[in-house]
């Protein structure tokens, strides 16, 4: 799911990430000694799955037959009124636990941003109310984008 630029799939550790930025800064996390254990691309649920009034049947369960002009029951939402839609989930790059028992979700960047990041993120910062950090590497150094 690389979306970067130029980013190129790396392997470290025998964990597939979707950037080289990602794995180098993986690396940084191990060789950290503050840190008690990084999650690698943990998922949360931003938007839990939610039900919606079927378009075809209009919420009453049932349909007119094309062939008999019988009622009959909505195939769409199986005859409830009512279909159910799949939430959203956000995959961020690192859920890093510390020594102290703070834990810190963290999100790489070794390039531009996709449009909707700031949005995603906000979900998720709303979702589990903590803010989310973004790593970016620029300039040969790493640095935290507000």
């Amino acid at each position: 799911m690389a979306r970067n630029w130029n980013a190129k799939k790396t392997y470290v550790y025998g964990i597939l990430f979707d950037s080289k930025a990602e794995a180098d800064y993986y690396m940084r996390l191990l060789a950290d000694p503050s840190v008690e254990k990084v999650e690698v691309q943990p998922v949360f649920e931003v938007i839990p799955s939610y039900p919606v009034t079927c378009y075809r049947c209009n919420g009453s369960g049932k349909r007119t037959s094309p062939k008999t002009e019988r009622p009959i029951n909505c195939n769409r939402c199986s005859g409830k009124g009512l279909k159910t839609k799949p939430g959203a989930k956000y995959t961020a790059d690192f859920k890093v636990y510390y020594k102290n028992g703070q834990t810190e979700i963290v999100d790489v960047k070794g390039g531009p941003a996709s449009r909707d990041f700031p949005l995603r993120r906000k979900l998720l910062e709303k979702a589990i109310g903590q803010e989310v950090a973004v790593m970016e590497y620029s300039h040969s150094k790493w640095r935290r984008k507000r």
